[in-house]
């Protein structure tokens, strides 16, 4: 006598492997490569189909049918683990950007076999709302490519999902350009005035009148300044990062032997400076502030009593930019005239900058070399004469159509 086949509850009939218990769930259950039995569910039958052909195809393919399961998270561990031959650093860097960046969001604690190309996409696009420049997302692209790339050679995965997701990030060209006077001097009103920003404004003033790099402003201590002598002593950096006992700030050399230096303190650095002992004393914050290394009186520090986050920076200048933009297009629209807006930049232009305002005052390229902090000279002779051409440019366009042939 034939045996009677199996049905579900609405008379369709059950394939071997299949079944659907009294909640109305479905069930398949299958041996994979290794004799192991295992078990996938699904709330209708044809999702539990789509289930059945994705297993079937990755047991032809031997590809793992429960290898893919485990999370994005505990894939960089083991990825981490098979690097054994990188610099420490390196390795501290790749934890740092994935402790940051990737372990928090949407696809650290996924399913491998879950993420698709727009969880990438999708993460990427996070990355640059939050302030990461388009050439920093591709680097950090590649090793969460290379992190993927393991699960498919070893045969957890069938595809990379970061396929062609580098296509979506947008790299915006290096922009060196240095602002204005005209521009900085409209930024430095606006914040000066400004009920939100007007904190930042002694820093803003200093970091345009020095050319220091961000880890050599929030590294300043106010024994490096010499009042009397009108100097500036640069002999360290700040720096966040994770050594292996959680991100915080590390004192370390500056970033050349060259950087190591002296520099005049301006009379609008010096000007600064008083600015911003004037807000400590009104604010209170040196009653809180906090030691680093084992040192205290750093010259710019926040309502925590710690210096700026280097990256926060960069995102209170693009905030600055987008708070005055907006207020002066609509300022423009309703006095009937064109905007006057601003370029967003970095704190890295504003060196730029400063560079640019020396090589207009001076051609002394050893003085400049010295002030900058350069440590080949060649890098500040190529900057003297990238100004000094774009000056000419900007010189010969001012006149021209003013020129009459005779």
């Amino acid at each position: 006598m034939a045996r009677a086949k199996r049905t579900d509850n609405k008379g369709r009939v059950l394939k071997i492997g299949e079944s659907q218990d009294k909640s109305g769930r479905y069930a398949y259950k299958w041996t994979d490569a290794t004799g192991k039995r295992s078990t996938v569910y699904a709330l209708d039958l044809l999702e539990l189909r789509q289930k059945e052909k994705q297993i079937q195809r990755d047991l032809e393919e031997g590809i793992s049918t429960k290898g893919g399961d485990i999370t994005l998270n505990q894939l960089f561990d083991v990825f981490i683990e098979t690097k054994s031959n990188i610099r420490k650093s390196t390795n501290v860097n790749y934890r740092n950007f994935w402790d940051v960046s990737v372990k928090n969001s949407i696809i650290g604690e996924m399913k491998i076999n879950q993420i698709k190309q727009m969880h990438i996409k999708r993460l990427y696009a996070d990355l640059k709302q939050r302030g990461l420049s388009g050439s920093s997302i591709q680097t950090y692209h590649v090793l969460i490519s290379s992190v993927f790339q393991l699960a498919v050679d070893s045969d957890l995965i069938r595809k990379n999902p970061c396929r062609n997701c580098r296509k979506v990030i947008k790299v915006e060209p290096h922009n060196k350009k240095a602002l204005t006077i005209r521009q900085q001097e409209i930024l430095l009103e606006y914040v000066n005035n400004s009920n939100v920003y007007n904190v930042y404004c002694p820093m803003l003033n200093f970091a345009f009148s020095t050319a220091l790099r961000i880890g050599e402003i929030i590294g300043l201590r106010q024994d490096d300044i010499d009042m009397k002598e009108n100097v500036v002593h640069i002999r360290r950096q700040l720096i966040y990062k994770d050594y292996g006992d959680g991100f915080k700030f590390h004192i370390t050399q500056t970033k050349t032997q060259s950087g190591n230096r002296d520099i005049p303190l301006t009379q609008s650095a010096r000007k600064a400076l008083i600015k911003q002992k004037e807000l400590d004393f009104i604010t209170g914050r040196r009653s809180i502030e906090k030691e680093i290394d084992g040192m205290k009186g750093f010259v710019f520090i926040n309502s925590k009593g710690m210096p700026m986050l280097p990256f926060n920076f960069n995102a209170m200048l693009r905030n600055v930019v987008n708070s005055y933009n907006k207020k002066e297009i609509a300022q423009a629209k309703r006095e009937n005239r064109e905007p006057e807006l601003l370029p967003h930049f970095s704190v890295h232009n504003m060196r730029h900058t400063f560079c640019t305002r020396l090589c207009e005052s001076t051609n002394d390229i050893k003085f400049i070399q010295q002030v900058m902090g350069h440590a080949d000279f060649s890098t500040t002779m190529d900057i003297y004469t990238h100004i000094t051409q774009e000056n000419m440019r900007e010189k010969a366009e001012a006149i021209k159509g003013n020129l009459v042939l005779m």
